[in-house]
C-alpha cells in the first residue's frame, strides 16, 4: 500500500468513494450462459461468455468473494457474476486504465475480511485512497495518468513475457522425469529389452496392509509421526502402524494415470490409515525405492474398480505387473535395479533444484511487478 509521503507534488489524494461508483456483479449460473462474444467475470477472471452485458463499456471488475481482491481488465462490456464489483462509469478526471492499475497495486485481497470464506466489503473498498495528479488541472491529470498507463502496459507486458517464459520452462521441465522413467522402463504393452521380463507384485512386493488405521480428525493426539493418506501426508500424530523403508501407494481417493501417481516413499515410524497400501520390495528380489518408480510411472487405471470413487484393491494390487531385469538372475537384478534407481534419483534431485529456482524467478517477477506498479503512482516512471 502506498504512504502518503510517497504522494509525487502537485498529485492529491481522493477517496474511491468520491470519484466512482462500485457495483455489485449479478448472478449467471453456467448453464444460463447462451455463448457469445460477451466475457462473463468471475472472481478470478473469465469463466465463460453471454450474448448479454451489464456493464456500459470498459470495466474493471475486482474479485468479492472467492479470490477477493483480485482485479481484472475488461476492455469491452462485460457480465460481472455476484461474486464480484464491477467499475464501469469513471469521471472527467479519471482515466480509467490508471485507475485499474492502481488498484493492482494495492494488493487489496489483503483487505478481505472472512477467514472462512475470503470476502471484501464494499465500504472497505470505498475507503481506499487513490492519488491523482494535478487535480486541479483536468487536462494535465488526464495527460499523465494516460503516460503513466501506456508506460505500466510496455513495462509490465515484459514482465508477463518473462513469466510466460518461465512457465513454459517448468512445463518442459517436467516432462524430463516423464521421457527419463519412459526410457527407465518398457511399457507393460510393448516389448521388453533384451534381459527383461515381467512380475506380478504377489510375486516379489510384500504387502503390510494390516494394522492400517484410519483416524477422525477430532480424535487425533498431537505428535511426531507422519498420518499418512492417499495422497501424501495428512497430519503428525501420536503413535506409529508400521515402522521402515515403504512404498505407499493409494488405495482409494488417488491419482492413477501414471506420472502423477498417488505413490511415495516412508522411512522410520509413520501411521498408515486405510486409504493407502503399504508396500515394500522382498528381500533379495526387489529394491523398495525401483518399486517405487515403477508405480510412479505406471498407469493403474485397468485394476481398479467402482465408478464414483475408483479403487485399487488388494487383490487387484496383487495382479499388476513389474518390469523386472535380469528376473532370472536375482543378484545382477538388484544391482540394475538400483544403478536404475540411482539414475533418477540424480534426474528427480537436478530437476527439483532447476525447478525451484523457476519458481523462485517466478516470485521475483511478481515482486517486479509490484515494485513497477509502486514506482508509477510515486512518479518515478
Amino acid at each position: 500500500m502506498m504512504e502518503r509521503r510517497d504522494l509525487p507534488k502537485g498529485w492529491a489524494w481522493k477517496k474511491l468513494k468520491t470519484l466512482i461508483t462500485v457495483n455489485y456483479g449479478k448472478g449467471l449460473s453456467e448453464k444460463l450462459r447462451l455463448g457469445g462474444n460477451v466475457p462473463v467475470y468471475g472472481a478470478n477472471g473469465v469463466v465463460g461468455f453471454h450474448n448479454a452485458s451489464i456493464t456500459k463499456g470498459q470495466t474493471i471488475v475486482i474479485g468479492r468473494k472467492g479470490s477477493a481482491g483480485a482485479v481484472n481488465w475488461s476492455e469491452i462490456a462485460c457480465w460481472p457474476i455476484d461474486t464480484t464489483f464491477f467499475i464501469d462509469e469513471f469521471p472527467e478526471i479519471l482515466y480509467p486504465k490508471f485507475l485499474y492499475q492502481f488498484l493492482r497495486s494495492q494488493q487489496i485481497d489483503r483487505l478481505q475480511q472472512s477467514a472462512a470464506i475470503p470476502g471484501l466489503n464494499r465500504d472497505v473498498l470505498y475507503s481506499v485512497q487513490v492519488p491523482i495528479p494535478y487535480p486541479d488541472d483536468p487536462a494535465r491529470s488526464l495527460a499523465e495518468q494516460r503516460r503513466i498507463a501506456a508506460r505500466l502496459e510496455t513495462l509490465l507486458g515484459e514482465a508477463r513475457a518473462l513469466r510466460a517464459e518461465v512457465q513454459s520452462m517448468r512445463r518442459d521441465l517436467a516432462q524430463v522425469m516423464e521421457s527419463a522413467l519412459a526410457e527407465a522402463f518398457p511399457a507393460p504393452q510393448g516389448e521388453a529389452a533384451e534381459g527383461w521380463g515381467w512380475k506380478k507384485v504377489s510375486e516379489i512386493v510384500e504387502i503390510h496392509d494390516r494394522g492400517r488405521i484410519p483416524i477422525k480428525e477430532s480424535q487425533r493426539i498431537a505428535g511426531n509421526t507422519p498420518y499418512c493418506g492417499a495422497n501424501g501426508i495428512i497430519d503428525y500424530v501420536d503413535g506409529y502402524t508400521h515402522e521402515g523403508d515403504f512404498v505407499l501407494l493409494a488405495e482409494d481417493g488417488g491419482n492413477f494415470k501414471g506420472f502423477e501417481q498417488s505413490a511415495y516413499l516412508m522411512s522410520g515410524k509413520f501411521w498408515a490409515n486405510n486409504h493407502v497400501h503399504v508396500l515394500r520390495g522382498k528381500e533379495k528380489l526387489l529394491d523398495s525405492k525401483y518399486l517405487y518408480f515403477v508405480l510412479y510411472f505406471s498407469d493403474l487405471t485397468p485394476y481398479l474398480t467402482g465408478a464414483t470413487r475408483p479403487k485399487l484393491t488388494q487383490s487387484a494390487l496383487q495382479k499388476i505387473i513389474i518390469p523386472i531385469p535380469y528376473p532370472n538372475d536375482p543378484a545382477r537384478s538388484l544391482a540394475e535395479q538400483r544403478r536404475i534407481v540411482a539414475s533418477l534419483e540424480r534426474i528427480a534431485e537436478e530437476t527439483r533444484a532447476l525447478d525451484a529456482s523457476l519458481a523462485q524467478d517466478l516470485r521475483d517477477l511478481e515482486a517486479l511487478e509490484q515494485s513497477i506498479l509502486a514506482a508509477a503512482f510515486r512518479g518515478e516512471v
